[in-house]
């Protein structure tokens, strides 16, 4: 979260945001340009051809990795949000941008279920409004190829480790 002012500053900072990597261990991060919005940390597939991504929208699509946050684009802020909850929001790559996509390595997404470490993890492209994020419901979702390497709550941040071929 940006500290514009002292109306803006908190006690309670975000432990990490959606897309945001987790650790500096080895990674591999390839550029694609965005076809259309898409948001930080949603699961990212290929697009109309092999140098575009999209937010993964379907079981059969080429999932290609998580959209990284950057802060090449400036944030909102959720001033509702308490403890636990994210508090910067509004930011997304625009149609046209390039898009930093983690292919190896381990990085925060959102759950749109109760996720538990060591878990399998899918991008879920069944849940209305929530498609692109990560679930650990196979049935009709992506597969990623990836494990969820923390625990988290619907809605909360877990760490997703991804290891996509080169």
């Amino acid at each position: 979260m940006a500290q514009i002012n002292e109306s803006t500053y908190g006690f309670a900072m975000d432990n990490a945001q959606a897309g945001q990597k987790a650790g500096l261990d080895f990674d591999h991060v390839e550029s694609f340009a965005a076809d259309g919005g898409i948001e930080f940390g949603l699961g990212v597939s290929l697009g109309a051809s092999d140098d575009v991504v999209a937010a993964s929208a379907a079981d059969d699509e080429t999932f290609v990795g998580v959209a990284l946050f950057t802060h090449r684009v400036q944030q909102g802020i959720d001033e509702s949000a308490t403890g636990g909850e994210q508090y910067s929001t509004g930011a997304a790559y625009a149609d046209g941008d390039a898009v930093n996509v983690l292919r190896k390595g381990r990085a925060y997404v959102e759950v749109t279920a109760n996720v538990s470490a060591g878990e399998v993890a899918y991008v879920d492209v069944t849940t209305s409004g929530e498609e692109g994020k990560f679930t650990n419901v196979s049935t009709d979702n992506l597969a990623t190829g990836g494990v969820f390497r923390t625990s988290a709550d619907t809605g909360e941040l877990a760490i997703v480790e991804v290891n996509q071929p080169n």
